[in-house]
């Protein structure tokens, strides 16, 4: 702080006190307004090249406590390093190995530059790489023999299987426990690049293999949503026609970590693929080991002789494949509910979520029991504490003592149970899921408008960030219009609390896409109608050739058609002013270029846009709109009729002084005096 003026010497202790404070409160102003211009500039920045780091910070992912070092090191060395191998005597894989030995073997794989180009073109170019610190942007066409003449070695370089795995607290009430760390492993490009190619050519072969069940991996398919439509549709049966239905859900303790190599083998031999490709894994898998980092800080180094990588292409084939005899062996058992169709769903899985389905008590517990023999012999084991039971009888929950299992007890389900992110019961909580879904999405939205984003990034990140959060359960459960137009309101609210919307503009200017004129916000009406429409054209293209999907178009109810569409803003009498005057005069793409380029802040962008709508309260829009005054005229030159144009190109009282500078025109506009 600079010594004070001689001018003041001369005050007395108090006034030159008093003096030093206000300069010290001006400059902290001063320094509060820079520190946060710099904070602008710098998230703004961020979020236009990648917005996942964005929403990785306002998630508190960068608040991260370190775990300890010793206790971290000996948590994953007793998971990866442990010599686990599945039984190779149990019955049923004998009698598995019988029933798989006459397939055919897949065809050799020759990896051509069109594959390299193919699985290129997919991987993003700037990515976080792994320990070969190389870039997808920097792979050339020679790659191709390269990687032919690794697939037929017995050895390659060690630097090609490393990874590098990060560790990120799940809960951050647990504190620095190891346990309480989820592990994310950066690979070498050139291994995903390999890796995601054998798995292009091993997906091709498991096609014919692979249980419909599963819907983990696979193209065409919705994955989650179609496991999800299944399950509301036995659910709905169940209710109809008050049958006895029992569900279990079944989770595995650290699933990618406990899946034995030598088991992944077996099924890789099982199902015939290609002695090349095999003999390939079976070496890779000797050379897999990782360095474990937190806080960008290396811990140790571990080698993965249990478990699978969780960070190419080909780890979730081959988990998907390690537990792809299960449903063989739960198809044999004959279990089942059988739908008013004569449709049979015995289980579903999507990756290691399992949910199994049966008509009696007696029946699940033997599919639970068939599940648990299954995965002792390969070696992984069930997490209890998340697993549940349901039983039901004529369509209505009843309570038992649950499943008593040599590892523990496998209780009823007491409230509900989150299956693939929806709560459960018999059937969806549709009401939970919904209030859920609006409490985080406005949760997002309250984030999202608190930082320093312009006015453009702001909407592009509800957009994108917010929004997803309506968007995954619609379609599996209903929205009813009140709701939606509920959540549309609260969002137009927080929009004007924080100053991003004006409180009297176009409402529908607001949905319009920037290149129309508009803001770009997508509606939640417009996401949800969306995402219904797009799961109804996927269930009437797979409802042919699926029967379970077939049953859920019968038991759809016929929907009210919608009626005609709203107006454009344009066509408002008001609100769409500016835009017809302009029209015939001015080039409008042009004209609304500064929405895209601009990056204005989002209360500059909601005031530019109130002056065009002539939503600002001037006295002609008091006079003739509202009808709050009787006299139209300027309060200034009294000669004509104060209305935005006047205000800023036309009073001779202001075209002396404020027109001089466009800040003190819009100071004239916000500022004045009612």
């Amino acid at each position: 702080m600079k010594k004070v003026p001689k001018k003041y010497s001369k005050l007395s202790i108090p006034e030159a006190l008093e003096t030093a404070k206000q300069r010290l409160t001006a400059l902290a102003s001063h320094l509060r307004r820079y520190t946060r211009e710099i904070e602008g500039r710098r998230i703004n920045q961020l979020f236009s090249t990648e917005p996942a780091r964005v929403y990785s910070q306002w998630q508190g992912n960068n608040k991260r406590t370190a775990p300890p070092r010793l206790e971290t090191e000996q948590y994953w060395k007793s998971i990866w390093e442990k010599d686990a191998t599945h039984n190779g005597n149990a019955q049923w894989l004998v009698d598995l190995r019988a029933d798989h030995s006459n397939l055919p073997e897949q065809v050799p794989v020759t990896i051509a530059v069109a594959d390299i180009q193919a699985r290129a073109s997919s991987m993003k170019s700037w990515t976080a790489p792994g320990p070969d610190m190389v870039h997808a942007y920097w792979l050339k066409k020679r790659l191709a023999a390269q990687m032919n003449q690794l697939l037929v070695d017995e050895r390659h370089p060690e630097w090609l299987t490393e990874g590098r795995t990060v560790l990120i607290p799940k809960d951050p009430k647990k504190g620095p426990v190891p346990s309480n760390y989820r592990s994310i492993t950066c690979l070498s490009t050139t291994w995903k690049l390999l890796s995601g190619i054998i798995s292009a050519e091993m997906n091709r072969h498991m096609g014919q293999y692979m249980s419909g069940a599963q819907k983990g991996i696979g193209k065409n398919t919705r994955g989650a949503k179609h496991q999800l439509l299944v399950d509301r549709t036995v659910s709905r049966d169940c209710k109809t026609r008050l049958t006895n239905l029992c569900t279990a859900w079944i989770d595995y303790k650290k699933a990618y970590d406990s899946m034995p190599h030598s088991w992944i083998l077996e099924c890789l031999e099982l199902y015939k693929i290609n002695r090349t490709l095999r003999a390939f894994i079976r070496n890779s898998m000797g050379m897999w080991r990782t360095t474990l980092e937190a806080n960008s800080k290396p811990i140790a180094q571990v080698t993965i002789k249990c478990g699978i990588y969780q960070g190419d292409a080909l780890s979730p084939l081959l988990f998907c494949i390690g537990l792809n005899p299960l449903s063989e062996l739960i198809n044999k058992t004959g279990y089942g509910y059988r739908l008013w169709n004569g449709a049979v769903v015995s289980h579903l899985l999507y990756m290691d979520d399992i949910k199994l389905y049966a008509k009696s008590e007696r029946d699940i517990d033997s599919l639970i029991h068939t599940t648990r023999i299954y995965s002792n012999d390969i070696g992984m084991s069930f997490g209890l504490e998340k697993c549940s039971r349901m039983i039901t009888k004529r369509g209505k929950v009843v309570r038992t003592e649950g499943i008593e299992l040599p590892e523990g007890n496998i209780a009823d389900i007491e409230d509900s149970y989150k299956y693939l992110g929806i709560p459960q019961v018999n059937g969806n909580h549709e009401e939970a899921a919904r209030k859920a879904a609006t409490t985080k999405y406005l949760q997002r939205v309250r984030q999202v408008l608190r930082s320093q984003l312009n006015g453009k990034n702001k909407i592009r990140a509800i957009n994108t960030y917010a929004l997803p959060v309506i968007r995954y359960p619609d379609g599996i459960i209903s929205w009813p219009k009140e709701e939606i137009e509920a959540t549309e309101i609260k969002t137009r609210k927080l929009l004007t609390m924080h100053g991003g919307f004006h409180p009297k503009p176009s409402t529908l200017r607001l949905y319009a896409k920037r290149k129309d004129g508009g803001r770009g916000l997508v509606s939640v009406s417009t996401t949800v109608k969306d995402e219904t429409t797009n799961i109804q054209e996927y269930i009437g293209k797979m409802a042919p050739t699926d029967r379970v999907l077939s049953e859920y178009l019968r038991q759809q109810k016929p929907k009210k058609e919608e009626g005609d569409e709203e107006p454009s803003w344009k066509d408002r009498p008001l609100h769409g002013m500016y835009h017809r005057q302009i029209e015939e005069v001015a080039d409008i793409q042009k004209s609304y270029q500064w929405l895209d380029k601009a990056g204005l802040k989002d209360s500059t962008e909601a005031l530019i846009m109130a002056a065009q709508e002539q939503a600002l309260s001037t006295r002609s829009i008091e006079a003739g709109v509202y009808h709050t005054r009787q006299d139209p005229r300027c309060r200034l030159c009294k000669d004509a009729p104060e209305t935005i144009q006047h205000i800023t190109a036309g009073c001779k009282m202001l075209a002396g002084r404020q027109h001089v500078c466009s800040w003190h025109t819009w100071n004239a506009i916000t500022k004045w005096p009612a």
